[in-house]
């Protein structure tokens, strides 16, 4: 997963400091699902917590991850 991540600049030190510091915190009711979303980096974090871990599921990086959020609130799948 980071190697392609890396590419654009994403690194796991980022990916870290995004879940515990977000922008923003929202909650994926489809999946249950936690979102860290980082808007200076353009990141959205998805991940499930785990007894003692976080088991980070995938990353979104997108130049119009604001339209990306908007549109799945507006859905009710994040809230």
């Amino acid at each position: 997963m980071m190697k392609e991540i890396g590419k654009l600049g994403i690194t796991e030190r980022t990916v870290t400091k995004i879940v515990r510091n977000p922008d923003e915190m929202v909650y994926d009711a489809l999946r249950s699902r936690f979102v860290a979303i980082s808007w200076s980096h353009n990141v959205a974090v998805i991940y499930e917590k785990t007894d003692d871990d976080l088991l980070v599921v995938t990353v979104i990086y997108s130049s119009e991850l604001k339209d990306i959020v908007n549109r799945r609130r507006r859905t009710g799948r994040w809230i």
